[in-house]
Order: structure tokens, then C-alpha cells, then sequence
């Protein structure tokens, strides 16, 4: 075991505002396991220190959160040259900007969570769906990571968006890739079922045109070992329920969700936790055998939104 000090990323404090040292520490606590973590700023800095083994520096390389790893030595920081694990360019994942664009630091941390709440013997086994993916910021992540990716997204636009931004980013980074387009049964003027693929460094995504009630027919009957999702914050826009109460979307979406999850799969959710409550959310899911897990992110974004995380793993026997 080893002293390490862990350099907190200034992102991280426009992800998760004032909130950021406790987010950091509990998406460091769930990945590495329960553990002492000293917490301590340094001029403009803000450092945690921790004992850790050799064989955990490759998953404190993916922490949203951390930005350096270093080691003390004769009282000097020095960093430790661990390798990112990621394929593909980042600018996948930063390079875009649009109204209404999950932080990509809390989707890296969606992931991260989820990963350490599943078994899976190799990260490129991992199927990781998003069933409100919107510009596709998740499952750009999830390609980062090596996984094969799915989403839904009710606006047909975002297919043509995200087609653009990813053409872009291959040209200037000279990434060969292959892009695929078509529809999960027949043509129709909504472009219901629409969808493009791409896929570059042996892993790939797919965003699929439709309502994610409809997951079930959508994804025809696949199944994914996670499922990963920024709810609707019910703040600035109606729900397709025409409401503001992100609730009765969840409940038309969550039979075919679960049902979209493989036995011991994990589903993890970030949400307004003003609406719904916590405890509202996970007793939905209850219906469909999915159980919580003891992981909270709570962070206050505005006066009107409180962001929180939850874990809902799917019983195995189910």
C-alpha cells in the first residue's frame, strides 16, 4: 500500500458546485471501496490523500473527479505516470456545446458508479444503454470506455446533430470510422425508429429515434448490463406527459427499462431530487424487482434544482 495524494479537478467545481469535495470523495469511496480519506487544500488546490494499492491506480485513472495522481516522496509531490484508459479523443465527449447538455463529468461519474456496481470480466463485454440520450454525450463516454452503446431520444433532430459533431471531431482527428443509418422497422414520416450508428477503435453506439416507453420494441428485446440516464429536471420544459412532474414519464418508461436490463444489471439515474423524490423514484422500480444501492451524489445546481444519483440493481434471480 502507498500514500497517494489525488489532485481534485478544478472542473469538478462547475460540475458540482459547492458540493464538489463530497462528490469527489463518494465516487472515490464506491469505486475503491470503503477507506480513510483525508481531505486537504493547498493555496487554490484541493488534494485527497488515501492509501491504495498498485492494482487500483487504473480506476483512479477514470475518476471524474481527479485530475492528477501524485506520490510523496522526501516531501515532494510527484506525479505517477498512469495511463488513461480511454480510446477515444475527448473532444468526443467536451468538444460539443448545446442548450440543455448533461455536465460531462457527472455522466463520466454515472458511469463510473455503475461500472463498480456490476460483474463483467472485460469493460468491452459491457452494453450500456441510455434510454433519454439526447445529443449522445453518454454514449460517447461509454465508446471512450470501449463499451458498445445504445439510446433513445424522442427528438429526431438530435440524429442529424449528432452525426454532425462526431463527422467533425473524425475529420480533424483523422479517426476511421463507419457511420450507418437506417429504421428499427418500417419508414415513416415522424421518423419513429430512425437510426444512425457509428462505430470507430472496436467499439460502438447506436441513437434510435423513438419514445422510451417504447424501449421494449425499440431495442427488440436486447439487453444491456447497465443503464444510464439524466432524467428530466421538470423545471423548464413539459414532460410528453404534459406535465413538469418527471414521475409519470418514469413510471410509462420503467416496466420496458428493467425489463431492458440483464439479471444482476445496474440502472443509474440522475435526478432533480425535489421532483421526484428519492424515494419515489426507487419505488417505482421496486415493481420490477430492481433494489437500491447505498450511493448518494447530492448537489444543489439552482434554487429549483437539487441533483442526486441513485443506483437500482436488478436482482439476479429475477
Amino acid at each position: 500500500m502507498k500514500t497517494l495524494t489525488l489532485l481534485i479537478s478544478p472542473l469538478a467545481k462547475s460540475a458540482f458546485y459547492g458540493a464538489f469535495v463530497e462528490i469527489a470523495k463518494a465516487e472515490l469511496t464506491w469505486l475503491l471501496g470503503a477507506q480513510e480519506v483525508h481531505y486537504k487544500r493547498v493555496g487554490a488546490m484541493d488534494f485527497f490523500e488515501i492509501q491504495a494499492s498498485a492494482q487500483q491506480l487504473p480506476q483512479m485513472a477514470s475518476l471524474a473527479s481527479i485530475y492528477g495522481i501524485f506520490e510523496c516522496q522526501a516531501g515532494r509531490l510527484v506525479p505517477l505516470p498512469v495511463n488513461s484508459p480511454f480510446e477515444l479523443h475527448e473532444d468526443f465527449v467536451f468538444g460539443a456545446k448545446y442548450r440543455g447538455k448533461t455536465n460531462e463529468l457527472l455522466t463520466q461519474l454515472l458511469i463510473n458508479v455503475g461500472l463498480r456496481s456490476i460483474e463483467y470480466s472485460a469493460v468491452s463485454d459491457v452494453k450500456l444503454l441510455d434510454p433519454m440520450c439526447g445529443r449522445a454525450t453518454t454514449l460517447l463516454w461509454a465508446m471512450r470506455y470501449g463499451m458498445q452503446a445504445k439510446g433513445i431520444e424522442q427528438d429526431a433532430k438530435a440524429l442529424a446533430d449528432i452525426r454532425q459533431n462526431v463527422k467533425k471531431w473524425c475529420k480533424i482527428h483523422r479517426l476511421k470510422h463507419r457511420f450507418e443509418e437506417g429504421f428499427v422497422g418500417k419508414a415513416n414520416r415522424q421518423n419513429r425508429g430512425k437510426f444512425i450508428s457509428f462505430a470507430a477503435n472496436n467499439a460502438s453506439m447506436r441513437v434510435i429515434a423513438g419514445d422510451s416507453a417504447n424501449a421494449g420494441s425499440l431495442l427488440r428485446g436486447e439487453k444491456f448490463n447497465l443503464l444510464v440516464s439524466d432524467l428530466p429536471y421538470g423545471i423548464q420544459h413539459f414532460t410528453t406527459e404534459k406535465t413538469r412532474n418527471p414521475l409519470a414519464v418514469i413510471k410509462a418508461c420503467a416496466q420496458g427499462w428493467s425489463a431492458s436490463l440483464k439479471p444482476g444489471g445496474a440502472m443509474v439515474l440522475a435526478f432533480n431530487s425535489y421532483s421526484p423524490k428519492r424515494d419515489e423514484l426507487i419505488e417505482v422500480f421496486a415493481d420490477y424487482q430492481m433494489e437500491a444501492l447505498d450511493f448518494s451524489a447530492a448537489h444543489r445546481m439552482s434554487e429549483s434544482i437539487v441533483r442526486d444519483v441513485v443506483i437500482l440493481k436488478k436482482k439476479a434471480a429475477y
